[in-house]
Protein backbone atom coordinates (compact mmCIF):
# COMPACT_ATOMS: atom_id res chain seq x y z
CA UNK A 1 0.00 0.00 0.00
CA UNK A 2 0.99 3.69 -1.10
CA UNK A 3 2.00 5.59 1.95
CA UNK A 4 -0.31 9.27 1.96
CA UNK A 5 3.51 11.20 1.72
CA UNK A 6 4.39 9.13 -1.26
CA UNK A 7 1.60 10.10 -3.32
CA UNK A 8 2.19 13.65 -2.16
CA UNK A 9 5.25 13.68 -3.44
CA UNK A 10 4.60 12.27 -6.41
CA UNK A 11 1.83 14.57 -7.46
CA UNK A 12 4.00 17.37 -6.39
CA UNK A 13 6.78 16.37 -8.69
CA UNK A 14 4.41 15.47 -11.65
CA UNK A 15 2.83 19.02 -11.61
CA UNK A 16 5.90 20.49 -11.33
CA UNK A 17 7.05 18.70 -14.92
CA UNK A 18 3.91 19.98 -16.24
CA UNK A 19 4.28 23.28 -15.53
CA UNK A 20 7.56 22.88 -16.79
CA UNK A 21 6.90 21.30 -20.26
CA UNK A 22 5.28 24.47 -21.54
CA UNK A 23 8.41 26.21 -21.22
CA UNK A 24 10.51 23.74 -22.57
CA UNK A 25 8.37 23.03 -25.27
CA UNK A 26 9.03 27.34 -26.06
CA UNK A 27 13.01 26.56 -26.05
CA UNK A 28 12.70 23.60 -28.12
CA UNK A 29 10.47 25.00 -30.59
CA UNK A 30 12.84 28.67 -30.13
CA UNK A 31 15.98 26.14 -30.73
CA UNK A 32 13.83 24.70 -34.38
CA UNK A 33 13.10 27.92 -35.48
CA UNK A 34 16.55 29.30 -34.54
CA UNK A 35 18.45 26.28 -36.46
CA UNK A 36 15.83 27.11 -40.29
CA UNK A 37 17.20 30.57 -39.82
CA UNK A 38 13.28 31.87 -38.60
CA UNK A 39 14.31 34.18 -36.39
CA UNK A 40 10.77 35.97 -36.08
CA UNK A 41 9.90 32.40 -34.61
CA UNK A 42 13.30 31.80 -32.84
CA UNK A 43 12.65 35.52 -30.71
CA UNK A 44 8.92 34.64 -30.10
CA UNK A 45 9.69 31.60 -28.43
CA UNK A 46 13.00 32.32 -27.03
CA UNK A 47 10.54 35.79 -25.35
CA UNK A 48 7.90 33.02 -23.71
CA UNK A 49 11.15 31.26 -22.43
CA UNK A 50 12.52 32.98 -19.67
CA UNK A 51 15.58 30.19 -19.11
CA UNK A 52 18.92 31.45 -19.23
CA UNK A 53 19.88 29.72 -22.41
CA UNK A 54 16.85 31.55 -23.91
CA UNK A 55 18.24 34.97 -22.40
CA UNK A 56 21.23 33.92 -23.64
CA UNK A 57 19.77 33.40 -27.41
CA UNK A 58 18.00 36.29 -27.24
CA UNK A 59 21.00 38.58 -26.05
CA UNK A 60 23.04 36.90 -29.28
CA UNK A 61 20.31 37.83 -31.59
CA UNK A 62 20.26 41.46 -30.80
CA UNK A 63 24.28 41.49 -31.10
CA UNK A 64 24.28 39.90 -34.56
CA UNK A 65 20.94 41.17 -35.77
CA UNK A 66 19.14 38.37 -36.24
CA UNK A 67 15.37 38.74 -36.82
CA UNK A 68 15.72 42.01 -35.65
CA UNK A 69 17.69 45.29 -36.21
CA UNK A 70 21.43 44.71 -34.50
CA UNK A 71 21.34 47.00 -31.18
CA UNK A 72 23.88 45.96 -28.32
CA UNK A 73 21.94 47.74 -25.65
CA UNK A 74 19.03 45.61 -25.85
CA UNK A 75 21.79 42.62 -26.52
CA UNK A 76 23.67 43.50 -23.11
CA UNK A 77 20.29 43.51 -21.41
CA UNK A 78 19.22 40.18 -22.17
CA UNK A 79 23.12 38.96 -21.81
CA UNK A 80 22.82 40.52 -18.15
CA UNK A 81 19.56 38.00 -17.71
CA UNK A 82 21.73 35.16 -18.29
CA UNK A 83 24.85 35.77 -16.63
CA UNK A 84 23.26 36.83 -13.09
CA UNK A 85 21.60 33.64 -13.46
CA UNK A 86 24.85 31.82 -14.22
CA UNK A 87 25.13 31.56 -17.98
CA UNK A 88 28.94 31.43 -18.25
CA UNK A 89 29.45 32.56 -21.92
CA UNK A 90 26.64 35.07 -21.15
CA UNK A 91 29.01 36.31 -18.98
CA UNK A 92 32.09 36.06 -21.37
CA UNK A 93 30.62 37.54 -24.12
CA UNK A 94 29.57 40.73 -21.74
CA UNK A 95 32.81 40.98 -20.64
CA UNK A 96 34.27 41.20 -24.24
CA UNK A 97 31.16 43.63 -25.25
CA UNK A 98 32.32 45.98 -22.11
CA UNK A 99 35.99 45.11 -22.38
CA UNK A 100 36.13 46.52 -26.24
CA UNK A 101 33.22 49.12 -26.05
CA UNK A 102 31.34 47.35 -28.50
CA UNK A 103 28.03 49.20 -29.10
CA UNK A 104 28.23 51.06 -25.87
CA UNK A 105 30.69 53.06 -23.87
CA UNK A 106 33.28 50.88 -22.71
CA UNK A 107 33.57 49.87 -19.48
CA UNK A 108 36.56 47.98 -18.31
CA UNK A 109 35.63 47.35 -14.59
CA UNK A 110 32.62 46.24 -15.68
CA UNK A 111 34.87 43.97 -18.44
CA UNK A 112 36.59 42.66 -15.44
CA UNK A 113 33.22 41.99 -13.11
CA UNK A 114 32.16 39.60 -15.89
CA UNK A 115 35.65 38.35 -16.94
CA UNK A 116 35.59 37.20 -13.04
CA UNK A 117 32.21 35.57 -12.76
CA UNK A 118 32.91 33.31 -16.25
CA UNK A 119 36.43 32.84 -14.88
CA UNK A 120 35.38 31.45 -11.66
CA UNK A 121 33.60 28.56 -13.12
CA UNK A 122 36.13 27.75 -15.28
CA UNK A 123 35.74 29.78 -18.40
CA UNK A 124 39.39 29.72 -20.34
CA UNK A 125 39.27 32.05 -22.15
CA UNK A 126 38.04 35.06 -19.58
CA UNK A 127 40.21 33.39 -16.99
CA UNK A 128 43.14 34.80 -19.96
CA UNK A 129 41.52 37.96 -20.11
CA UNK A 130 41.11 38.54 -16.48
CA UNK A 131 45.31 37.90 -15.82
CA UNK A 132 45.55 40.28 -18.99
CA UNK A 133 43.81 42.70 -17.10
CA UNK A 134 45.48 42.00 -13.65
CA UNK A 135 49.24 42.11 -15.58
CA UNK A 136 48.69 45.39 -17.23
CA UNK A 137 46.17 47.36 -15.00
CA UNK A 138 43.14 47.51 -16.98
CA UNK A 139 40.14 47.89 -15.25
CA UNK A 140 42.08 47.04 -12.05
CA UNK A 141 45.28 47.88 -10.58
CA UNK A 142 48.45 45.52 -11.49
CA UNK A 143 48.84 42.76 -9.21
CA UNK A 144 50.82 40.37 -10.56
CA UNK A 145 50.10 37.74 -8.13
CA UNK A 146 46.52 37.74 -9.31
CA UNK A 147 47.68 38.06 -12.82
CA UNK A 148 49.83 34.57 -12.76
CA UNK A 149 47.17 32.88 -10.32
CA UNK A 150 44.32 33.76 -13.68
CA UNK A 151 46.69 33.17 -16.06
CA UNK A 152 47.86 29.11 -14.90
CA UNK A 153 44.45 28.35 -14.32
CA UNK A 154 43.99 29.58 -18.01
CA UNK A 155 47.03 27.48 -19.18
CA UNK A 156 45.98 24.35 -17.22
CA UNK A 157 43.14 24.24 -19.41
CA UNK A 158 45.82 24.12 -22.25
CA UNK A 159 44.98 28.04 -23.47
CA UNK A 160 48.20 28.74 -25.73
CA UNK A 161 47.98 32.48 -25.16
CA UNK A 162 48.07 31.94 -21.24
CA UNK A 163 51.04 29.27 -21.76
CA UNK A 164 53.57 31.51 -23.62
CA UNK A 165 52.52 34.90 -21.71
CA UNK A 166 53.46 32.82 -18.19
CA UNK A 167 57.19 32.00 -19.80
CA UNK A 168 57.50 35.99 -20.99
CA UNK A 169 56.78 36.72 -16.96
CA UNK A 170 59.73 33.83 -16.21
CA UNK A 171 56.86 31.86 -13.91
CA UNK A 172 56.35 28.57 -13.87
CA UNK A 173 53.16 26.94 -15.81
Amino acid sequence: MVKRGTMVICFCVGLTVCLALPAWADFLSGMRAYEKHDYATALREFKADSSAQANYLLGIMYYKGEGVESNKKEAVKWLQKAAVRGHVQAAYSLAVIYDKGDGIPQDQQEAVKWYHKAAEKGHALSQFNLGLMYTNGEGVEKNHTEAVKWLRKAARQKNVNAQKLLRVMGEKL
